[in-house]
């Protein structure tokens, strides 16, 4: 496009004298082409003055007049324009902006320039000049920040930095197998003696700032929080007083300014939707605790409904007030064979209101205060079902061993039910006995055959490396000493079975046929129903 675009439209373009401007001259002639905003726009550019700014306004008058004028006319379309800059400072002083206008023709502004005006406005700190270099560069810029001071930095007060493992999602837990198992959905946080469980970090120091103008900021250094008090639960470490322990087991919770260990944790009743339960302290179960659970926990469990078929175990006593029921004997090993017995085991003592193909195994005392059916009672104290001169009180079916004492109301039943009851050796020595007898067995069998592969090599000189010779006599010299340990263990433990003088069964109204009373290592079979009988053991065997 050039300049004969206009030809015969009357119109030419040039500057002004000065050159500041630019002119549209107009003269009238007969067959006049028509002239628009944009043919004007493309003959300002293809003759050079495309950098000039042009007004809108300026050329539709042009071109309203060409239509219209019988004369000739000259009008100012445009004009050469330098860039503008304007500096604003923030009321704080913290912050400098500016914006910039782009040259039409005219004068840039340059970095100089920009820096004399923050200068002239007393800006000495925090200039920003790779932005200032940008902006030049670009000949434009909007509330562009080209300087900030620096605000104070403010000192922290005492932080209380929680060292408890964060509760993860409760969710089915995988198997092996990739199976999903909706009673296990992952424990409970809970805490033992000596956990580390919040930390009290230092008071920091303020670092002081300072404005645009270089005046300094003043900031305030941190306080020293003291922990709450009436922390309980909880002890400052022996070597470290900044740093809180669990002074007890239990359910840590945070509080302001600290940590508490609650030593029980209080549950609705546990189901599915709890998954399966395994607390440091002790648990307190308001309602019943659902088949097919776990509960556990290091100190006691008490629990205000029944155990349904589930597997609840303690460090110390568990008291269950609405009983606890199975629905069968065990059933054999595989992915479905959760016991259908209910199974209550605790190093203290278990109390419950009945018990029904139940299995209690406690270190104290089990008391049972109404009935005790096809159930597996071991205490390594007394057993005692029902209260003494009371209506309820039956021991029916199963398998009751204690150390030192059973008693019961009645023993078995009018239908002969067998009932085995057992008393004057701790039932926990006889599994520890048993288990030194197997070791026992299993290292002489073992002797046996290294005593055997020995004598042969005596007999056969060189049929085995010199090196391996060696290690077998090593061998046959460990197990020597082993089975001498173990020989001494068996009779340590065979000594502490010796039979309980006190060791006694008693019955306050009747023991039914059926029944078999062991004391010690003899046996008593009752073959007619007897009454309020106290069984003892004697030089001639059972008593009553």
């Amino acid at each position: 496009m050039d300049k004969s675009d206009l030809d015969g439209t009357g119109l030419t373009l040039q500057l002004s004298p000065d050159s500041a401007a630019l002119l549209a001259l107009y003269t009238p002639v007969t067959n006049r082409r028509s002239v628009d905003p944009e043919r004007l726009h493309r003959a300002i550019e293809a003759q050079g003055y495309g950098e000039l700014f042009v007004s809108e306004d300026a050329l539709c008058e042009v071109v309203n007049r060409c239509s219209a004028s019988p004369v000739g006319f000259t009008l100012q379309i445009g004009e050469r324009r330098d860039a503008t800059l304007a500096l604003h400072l923030s009321e704080d002083l913290m912050s400098a902006s500016i914006t910039m206008h782009p040259a039409c023709g005219g004068r840039r502004i340059g970095e100089e320039e920009v820096r004399r005006a923050l200068a002239d406005a007393g800006v000495l700190c925090g200039i920003r000049y790779q932005e200032i270099e940008a902006a030049v560069g670009a000949g434009c810029a909007s509330k562009l920040v080209v300087a900030a001071g620096t605000p104070p930095l403010h000192g922290e007060d005492s932080q209380f930095i929680s060292l408890i493992p964060e509760m993860s999602s409760q969710m089915p837990q995988l198997s092996e197998d990739d199976t999903a198992d909706y009673r296990n959905l992952g424990d409970v946080v809970s805490v033992s003696l000596g956990d580390p469980l919040l930390r009290r970090s230092a008071p920091t120091a303020g670092v002081a700032g300072c404005d645009l103008t270089g005046r300094e900021l003043p900031a305030s250094d941190g306080c020293e929080i003291p922990f709450a008090e009436n922390l309980t639960g909880v002890a400052c470490d022996l070597h470290d007083c900044e740093l809180l322990v669990a002074a007890i087991s239990g359910w840590p919770v945070i509080v302001p300014r600290g940590v508490i260990v609650e030593p029980v944790l209080k549950l609705k009743r546990v189901d599915l939707s709890t998954g399966n339960l395994h607390f440091k302290g002790s648990l307190e179960i308001a309602g019943d605790v659902c088949e097919g659970m776990e509960v556990t926990a290091t100190e006691q469990i008490t629990v205000g409904g029944v155990v349904e078929a589930a597997r609840v175990r303690a460090g110390g006593d568990i008291e269950v007030k609405g009983g606890v029921i199975g629905h069968g004997r065990r059933t054999g090993a595989g992915a479905d064979s959760r016991p259908k017995t209910a199974q209550l085991e605790a190093g203290g003592s278990i109390t419950v209101q009945f018990a029904e193909n139940a299995q209690l195994t406690a270190g104290g005392a089990i008391t049972v205060k109404e009935l005790a059916m096809q159930s597996e009672l071991t205490s390594g104290s007394s057993i005692r079902v029902g209260e003494a001169g009371g209506r309820k009180g039956h021991i029916i079916g199963g398998v009751s061993r204690a150390a030192t004492l059973v008693h019961a109301i009645v023993i078995g039943s009018y239908a002969g039910v067998p009932t085995l009851i057992e008393v004057g050796v701790d039932p926990s020595l006889n599994r520890k006995l048993d288990a030194v007898k197997d070791a026992l067995a299993e290292k002489t069998r073992l002797m046996e055959e290294l005593t055997k592969t020995l004598c042969y090599l005596k007999e056969n000189p060189g049929s085995m490396e010199p090196g391996l010779v060696h290690l077998k006599e090593r061998v046959y010299t460990k197990y020597q000493g082993e089975i001498a340990e173990l020989t001494g263990e068996k009779k340590r433990l065979q000594k502490r079975m010796e039979i309980n003088a006190q060791a006694r069964v008693q019955v306050e109204r009747e023991a039914f046929t059926g029944s078999q009373i062991r004391i010690g290592g003899s046996s008593l079979q009752i073959e007619e129903d007897l009454s309020a009988a106290t069984f003892t053991l004697s030089e001639e065997g059972i008593c009553h």
